[in-house]
């Protein structure tokens, strides 16, 4: 399965989708620009995932993505 339909996979939920706004589940991608947080933190694991980075090294590419603390 390619990264795009892993997205599309964990967003097919309708809860989810009416939860966080997102529309148009088949148009998503994995790559920017992204249109609502949600879709740019889970592409972010995705990719970073699939590329062998450790869980604390996504976490802290998440962590720069929403300036946290």
């Amino acid at each position: 399965m390619d990264r795009n339909q892993v997205l599309r996979e964990i967003l097919s939920d309708e809860e989810l989708c009416k939860k966080y706004n997102i529309k148009d589940v088949e148009k998503l991608t994995t790559n920017a620009p992204y249109f609502n947080k949600t879709i740019e933190v889970l592409s972010v694991i995705i990719n970073e995932n699939d590329n062998n980075l450790s869980d604390s090294q996504i976490y802290k590419k998440i962590k720069n993505i929403h300036n946290i603390g």
